[in-house]
């Protein structure tokens, strides 16, 4: 391990950051999308160097613009849109009309990924679905974020927000202290969490299209990418026939772990033996 401090100093610095090779130079992304669970995936794949064209649709354009708990900023845009739409081109387009059809699919033929989270279905219905997009470009990665789907009892005309992926997997049942109601996280862990698969489940797609010379479809869950994180939870619910219960700040699997009050402000502790 000598030298290896240094090596990494040199390495590593932030100095050294753009002139770095990008992993996705060359990849071009379109993304119609809106709020979190989709944005953030395309925002994902621009800082790995993508092309992201973001495609915003009229008269509201992406509704995370005017989300703010504290007022708007530069130019009336929130906070948390700028943080998911960086490295981004954007442009606005109605993709109902018979000509706002076709920009989009030439888009789409010289393109590589097209991300959405839409309601399932919604872009089949608009004729620049996975079917249609697939006859223009057999090559494209077309990645379909939902809250449940794009087939099964949940999935038809039901939206999905980062609380209702937190309720429905079970994070927010084991979430929070045993005398007290469940409780959601503290930030929009259910968005981020099934972007971060979406976008790892597009680089693998792109990876397999070396071979193969063929794009696929992926059909990701933001519920379903919930339930991944959740560690021993639902194999305990199988085997013991019972729920995991809410344990506040402590690991029931491994104490001691957990956040403690002291005289002075909280300490966090975790120890394996002695």
């Amino acid at each position: 391990m000598s030298g290896f401090r240094e090596f990494a100093e040199e390495a590593l610095a932030p100095s050294k950051v753009p002139g770095k090779p990008e992993a996705l130079a060359g990849v071009r992304v379109l993304e119609v999308a809106t709020r979190i669970f989709g944005p953030a995936t395309a925002d994902y794949l621009g800082q790995f160097g993508a092309e992201v064209i973001k495609v915003e649709l009229p008269y509201r354009g992406d509704l995370m613009r005017y989300v703010a708990p504290e007022g708007f900023f530069w130019k009336e845009i929130s906070p948390a849109f700028l943080s998911l739409n960086r490295n981004k081109l954007h442009a606005g387009l109605d993709l109902h009309p018979p000509e706002g059809k076709e920009l989009f699919l030439r888009l789409a033929s010289v393109s590589d990924v097209v991300v959405e989270n839409l309601r399932a279905g919604t872009m089949d219905e608009w004729g620049v679905g996975y079917l249609q997009l697939r006859e223009r470009n057999p090559r494209i990665v077309y990645a379909a974020n939902s809250g449940f789907g794009q087939w099964g009892p949940y999935s038809a005309g039901r939206a999905s927000y980062d609380a209702t992926a937190q309720a429905v997997s079970g994070f927010s049942a084991i979430t929070g202290f045993p005398d007290h109601p469940p409780m959601k996280a503290g930030f929009w862990v259910g968005d981020y969490t099934a972007a971060l698969l979406s976008a790892t489940s597009i680089l693998a797609a792109l990876a397999a299209r070396r071979t193969t010379g063929e794009g696929q479809m992926i059909d990701l869950s933001q519920a379903e990418a919930m339930i991944r994180t959740l560690d021993w939870t639902w194999p305990y619910a199988g085997v013991a026939g019972k729920d995991r219960a809410r344990a506040g700040n402590v690991d029931p699997s491994f104490p001691p772990s957990g956040i403690y009050r002291c005289r002075d402000g909280f300490v966090a502790v975790s120890v394996r033996d002695e």
